[in-house]
């Protein structure tokens, strides 16, 4: 099947995460989602809370991050940490190029919304599950469950509109 039949077969699904807003056609989306320049976090009345993707992707656990203490740059945000070993590691791993196996796929979108071709629904960090070599979010723990009913399936969807919003114009870089 080739892109197109893909994405035509995509079209009648419909929105199952949370929208962050909604984008105006003229509008950039961010390719990295953060909050106040925290990647991998979440709004809480007002209040960033960080998360650490390290203990999220290594020990498959939601910790939150102290962002005073342990904090790293990287693709334009800031990334925060539970532990100095975790940033270290989070620091190791990222290479030349600016890859690193910590960042969440699709920068932190809701990989359902994704899939749906939903660009502007957010991922929640509590939501984290590591899947092969990738750290995956959905908007919520349902939306996750929904995502995990046919794995495979949502992330090669989500992957494919990943890259075409990207290749587009629909998501650029922070």
């Amino acid at each position: 099947m080739n892109i197109v039949s893909k994405l035509a077969a995509l079209g009648g699904l419909g929105l199952l995460c949370t929208l962050s807003s909604v984008a105006s056609a003229a509008e950039a989306i961010p390719v990295m989602i953060n909050n106040n320049g925290i990647a991998f976090s979440r709004m809480q009345e007002g209040q960033v809370i960080a998360y650490d993707p390290v203990a999220a992707y290594d020990e498959h656990t939601i910790q939150v991050a102290d962002c005073n203490a342990f904090k790293a740059d990287l693709k334009s945000v800031s990334w925060c940490f539970s532990s100095l070993t975790n940033q270290e590691a989070f620091v190791g791993a990222t290479t030349e190029a600016g890859a690193n196996r910590y960042v969440p796929f699709g920068g932190g979108h809701c990989s359902l919304g994704l899939a749906n071709g939903n660009l502007t629904a957010r991922g929640d960090p509590r939501t984290a599950i590591r899947i092969g070599n990738e750290l995956i979010l959905n908007g919520t723990l349902d939306v996750r469950t929904r995502f995990l009913q046919d794995t495979e399936r949502n992330l090669d969807n989500a992957r494919l509109r990943f890259q075409l919003a990207i290749q587009n114009g629909d998501l650029v870089e922070n």
